[in-house]
């Protein structure tokens, strides 16, 4: 009912001296900045087998930046996050309205929510989103009664009110209410109640959108304390760890297991955050935290923003855009999660997901229905791999055409954790116009290869990238550009290669491959860019991976149990 602003109610679920503007980057004081969003320096001297989004033109691995400490932050949710808690929250088909943007930074929406800021424009957003989310609730007494631990019916049951907003509360902000503030919402949805034309109903609408509006659940608020057995260092309490835990490695809140275990103080210890992390990854919602790494990782905003030219490849559609994505998603849910086995080998396997429509994209027997199924490349098929994926190739091109140079850089930053940098101010970074129609894209990069300007670079990407000229704009193989026979040929730091399949065996032989997924693996859980003091953990993970025979499913097992994951200030390296 609109006579019920919920702006002028919203007062009710703030924390006294947080408003929405406030910045995800509030730590405790004296703690240094965890990360600029900048590239660490290139150079050696660092831990051997350590990778930290470096530089340095052989792979090898980088230095941490230098003095940077660990830093206690506030973590606004992203929208998948955002999403996905209210649906735990309220319940599936709950809307969700449009939020405010994410802030990608260093390849991580979740690294951009440590030092995002909300808009006053963004506020009005997440007003309306709880506003709707908390209308659709209450337009079914089914949903409501499902979603809400006791419905009261009138203002005078102050007790099931005060039951159901504690036990949400619980979930959304991720730690106890406290009394006052259940009180507060309590007091405003009896207050609402008694108000002309007024209901129990409405009150508890308002309670509830309140909730979702609080920073308390817009924010994961995870700043540590000082533990008198660990010499006084800051760690996170244990319904810290439980949001850190669901954040990593769910993409929501927790469940009622993860804050029972809070509350009985068992997230302090790192056998019980193994104990907790290994039943998380048998459940559904892990999905949604694998998801929310590999459509960073692999740059899948690339393939939303894709607009390949209609005329040119008429063949791509709106459901092709989306079945390649959940290709993709599927391929490294099961790997991780069902196969269990050797993470770097997605980079030259021949095993994908496809339903019909993609499965005609790719030139594979179809089946008759919509459904994704697994399916085995043929042996001599030139498509491969991770890369071979639609949804990086047509991400990674232009509306055109291919583009060798883009395609190169991102394996050379996500594949291998090499910078490139961008190109001197004074150089436009377009190509020339070409006298010749039939001129290859080769050819036509072989400009900027001998450009003393340009030539540093494009040495790093061009070769990466003609591994993969076999597949157009839109990722459908070809042998013919312009009429010329593609020349797929490259290499990889001396180590050659002819096409796509041949170049994903480079890539996955390469030293650097696993120690680069887990240094990429390892700032998306902790939300912020590795500095000097996890060269060690990230040392220790990399030859732990190595060892498991690069299992994924143990690596996360590792990365949370572990002390940096733990603790904001951990033990000196």
């Amino acid at each position: 009912m609109t006579q019920y602003s919920s702006r002028l109610l919203m007062g009710a679920a703030l924390v006294a001296g947080w408003g929405f503007g406030c910045s995800g980057s509030i730590g405790r004081a004296g703690m240094s900045p965890g990360g600029t969003g900048t590239s660490p320096p290139p150079g050696g001297g660092g831990n051997p087998g350590v990778v930290v989004g470096g530089t340095g033109g052989s792979g090898a691995t980088a230095t941490p930046p230098g003095g940077a400490q660990p830093m206690a932050n506030m973590h606004r949710l992203t929208s998948s996050q955002y999403a996905n808690s209210v649906t735990d929250l309220l319940g599936a088909g709950v809307p969700i309205g449009p939020l405010d943007p994410d802030q990608l930074t260093d390849g991580f929406v979740s690294i951009g929510s440590s030092s995002v800021v909300s808009s006053s424009s963004g506020v009005g957003l997440y007003e309306a989103a709880g506003d709707a989310a908390a209308a659709w609730l209450f337009a079914d007494a089914t949903r409501a009664a499902a979603a809400l631990a006791c419905v009261p019916k009138t203002a005078t049951d102050t007790a099931c009110a005060s039951q159901a907003i504690s036990a949400l509360g619980l979930r959304a902000y991720r730690r106890p209410m406290t009394t006052d503030e259940t009180t507060r919402l309590v007091t405003l949805a009896t207050t609402l109640a008694g108000q002309t034309g007024g209901t129990m109903a409405i009150g508890m609408q308002y309670a509830v959108s309140a909730i979702l509006q609080s920073p308390n659940f817009l924010y994961r608020v995870e700043l540590g304390a000082p533990s008198a057995a660990d010499g006084g260092r800051l760690k996170y309490n244990s319904y810290e760890m439980a949001s850190r835990l669901a954040s990593a490695l769910w993409n929501t809140v927790p469940d009622s297991m993860l804050l029972d275990a809070a509350a009985k103080d068992s997230l302090s210890s790192a056998d019980g955050v193994t104990a907790q992390a290994k039943r998380m990854l048998g459940d559904p919602h892990t999905h949604l935290g694998l998801a929310a790494f590999i459509d960073d990782l692999y740059a899948l905003h690339y393939l939303h923003d894709a607009q390949p030219d209609p005329m040119l490849f008429p063949t791509f559609t709106p459901t092709l855009r989306t079945a390649m994505q959940t290709e993709l998603e599927m391929r490294v849910e099961d790997m991780v999660l069902t196969t269990r086995g050797d993470f770097l080998s997605l980079l030259d396997s021949k095993t994908t997901f496809v339903n019909d429509e993609l499965a005609t994209h790719y030139g594979l027997p179809t089946v008759g229905n919509s459904d994704f199924r697994k399916v085995d490349i043929p042996a001599d098929s030139p498509r491969a791999g991770i890369l071979g994926s639609g949804a990086i190739l047509a991400g990674l091109a232009l509306p055109e055409r291919t583009a060798p140079t883009r395609r190169g850089k991102f394996i050379r930053e996500t594949l291998l954790c090499q910078t490139i940098p961008p190109p001197p101010s004074n150089v436009v970074p377009q190509l020339p116009p070409t006298t010749d129609a039939t001129e290859t894209m080769r050819n036509r990069l072989s400009v900027h290869r001998a450009a003393a300007s340009c030539a540093a670079c494009h040495a790093l990407t061009d070769p990466l990238g003609f591994g993969l000229e076999n597949f157009d704009a839109v990722g459908k193989y070809r042998t013919l550009e312009n009429g010329h026979p593609v020349d797929a040929t490259g290499d990889l730091n001396g180590a050659k290669f002819d096409g796509l399949a041949q170049m994903g065996t480079v890539l996955r032989n390469a030293a650097v491959s696993g120690p680069c997924l887990v240094s990429k693996l390892y700032m998306h859980a902790q939300s912020r860019d590795a500095v000097d003091r996890d060269a060690t953990i990230l040392d220790k993970l990399a030859t732990d991976f190595a060892a498991s025979g690069n299992k994924a499913d143990q690596l996360l097992l590792s990365l949370v149990s572990s002390e940096p994951f733990r603790f904001v200030e951990p033990t000196q390296p």
